[in-house]
């Protein structure tokens, strides 16, 4: 009887273990949250460059009333940086599947970034806000 109650109780714990795993690990956990709006795209294909392929956004949060289509690069590094701007790294397969175009709305995930200002960082998650 004591053994059939110990195995039981083992694998009550044992069970529990595997869950508390697995919903850690559905549950992935990003170092920051932007929202704001796309202003800028590039495909950077340089030789030599690291994110040759990917997609390559500048996002500025708060510009709903800022025309944006008139700007020039510069312009839009300067609205960036005096509006908690910052450049993405997208990765096709996201961009593609997400169908992102200058001027829509998202919300970004991400972990770490450069020391650039704006500050260069790679996205992780990306979800569009109507």
């Amino acid at each position: 009887m004591k053994k059939v109650l110990l195995l039981t109780l083992l694998a009550c714990i044992l069970g529990a273990c595997g869950q508390q795993v697995n919903e850690n690990s559905n549950n992935t956990s990003y170092e920051g949250k932007h929202e704001g709006i796309i202003v800028k795209i590039e495909k950077p294909d340089g030789e030599g460059n690291p994110y040759k392929g990917s997609y390559y956004m500048l996002v500025v949060s708060d510009v709903e009333n800022i025309n944006i289509t008139d700007k020039s690069e510069e312009e839009l590094i300067t609205l960036a940086q005096e509006n908690d701007g910052a450049f993405y790294i997208v990765n096709p397969d996201m961009y593609e599947d997400l169908d992102l175009d200058i001027g829509t709305q998202i919300v970004l995930y991400y972990n770490g970034q450069g020391d650039s200002d704006p500050p260069v960082r790679e996205a992780g998650k990306i979800d569009v806000v109507h």
